[in-house]
This record gives structure tokens, sequence and C-alpha cells, in this order.
């Protein structure tokens, strides 16, 4: 499907030959998991209002998780592995342990919408967190002592990151975030799911996740420009840590 983007001065304009795979963001050609208006075809079993009257589509009931290992098979019931629910359920589902089925966006059950905020910047992606109940911990320079701290502070549940890609209309990207979770008690262990793709606890160049801080997050989109033979590289940054605390947020 061809995307067509005009820059801020309205001349140029980027035919994409097939849309950008998105992390965490919803490509504005999945019709199955962008907002839906209150009185649009239900082509999904369940359907979740949010503020503002709009609606989610929900193929499968929200499952929780709360085993702190990385085990994708058993996490959330399989809903990360079974391929019936595993492209409903993007990085902020998994980082959560809360497979929502829904393509799940940060703020979005408490009717804040990134896109409508200016995001999916860091600090608009991250106050749509907070609304959903993770709790801001710090940036890259707060220590394993600290992040202890914090999760002794907030009880129970676990750490994530979050990754920030910005914008980039010369090639008609739009921005997109991306969530990693830790899955152990000495935060060596990490773990992702990059958009409906597989839980894995590797990095995008295939390396062991040991810190999201080091990590290598830089895409390779492919030839997808038309005119253009040149592969499209995007890359995401580390923003900052979350603590995600056990049965107290609501995501959709």
């Amino acid at each position: 499907m061809d995307h067509r983007n005009l820059d801020s001065g309205g001349s140029r304009m980027v035919v994409l030959l097939r849309p950008y795979k998105m992390s965490g963001m919803v490509s504005t050609s999945d019709r199955l998991h962008n907002l839906m208006a209150s009185d649009a075809e239900e082509i999904a079993p369940i359907y979740v209002v949010v503020p503002g009257g709009k609606k989610v589509a929900q193929y499968s009931p929200t499952i929780v998780g709360s085993t702190l290992s990385y085990s994708p098979d058993k996490d959330c019931d399989g809903n990360f592995t079974a391929s019936k629910f595993q492209m409903n359920n993007n990085c902020y589902n998994y980082a959560c342990r809360v497979a929502t089925n829904s393509f799940a966006q940060p703020g979005r059950k408490q009717g804040f919408f990134l896109e409508s905020e200016g995001g999916p910047t860091g600090p608009v992606t991250t106050r749509g967190a907070e609304m959903d109940g993770l709790i801001w911990i710090g940036r890259a320079e707060i220590s394993d002592a600290q992040m202890r701290d914090s999760e002794g502070a907030y009880g129970s549940g676990h750490l994530v990151a979050l990754l920030i890609s910005q914008a980039d209309h010369d090639i008609g990207w739009t921005g997109d975030y991306h969530w990693v979770r830790c899955d152990n008690n000495s935060f060596s262990s990490w773990s992702q799911k990059d958009g409906g793709d597989q839980a894995s606890d590797r990095d995008f160049a295939g390396k062991k996740l040991r810190d999201p801080r080091r990590a290598i997050w830089k895409v390779n989109e492919g030839p997808i420009i038309e005119g253009n033979i040149d592969d499209i590289k995007v890359k995401y940054d580390f923003y900052g840590f979350m603590f995600v605390p056990a049965g107290r947020i609501d995501i959709i």
C-alpha cells in the first residue's frame, strides 16, 4: 500500500512502497488496531470505549502475567507467542506484562492519545504511561542501587526502559517508541517485543540484552521509498526508566 506524506511546507511528497514497521505506535494503515468511531463497523469480538467516545478493538480478553523471568511461551498464557494473539500485542503490552490483544498505547485507556498530544516524544509517551499507572524512575545516569531503591519504594513490580525514535519527515517517518522489560532482580536480564513480532531477549542486532542503555536499537527498514534504492534506517534512543507496579496499571 502506498503512503504519501507531505512535509510542513506542503511541497515534498514521500511515496512509501509499503508502510513502515512500527514497534509501539499503530501505523495509519493498520485497520485492526487504530481508534474507531463509535458507529464504525465492528470486526472484533470485543470493543472498549475510551474517553472521547471512540472505541478500541480487542481481539481476546486481557491476560495479566506475573512471572519475573524470560519465558515467552508461558508469559500471559502464551499470548505473546501464539499466532492468534501475537500480532495484537506490542512492545508496551509486553513490557507491562499485560496482553490486552489490542496493540496497547500509553494513555489511550484514559483518553490520552499520543498523536494528538504531539507524540510519540519522550515527555508525551511518558505522560501517557504515567496516566496508565507507570511510575517515572530516571534517565540514563540512574544506578543499579537507585533502581533497587525505587523497586523497594513502590512494592512489587518490575522496571522497564523507554526508547524513542524521533520523527524524520524527509523520509515519511512519523516517529515511534519502544519499551524494554527487566526480567530479574539484578537488572542484568532484559527482553523486548518488536511490534507484532515474537518476544526476544536480544536487541535489534541480535545481541543478548544486558542493559538497554548500551544495546543496539537501529532498524533497517529496507529500500522502501519510491525512486530511492537506498536502505532507510531508523534508530531508537534510550529515554528513561519507569516502574510497572504489579496489578496497578490499566492499559488498552
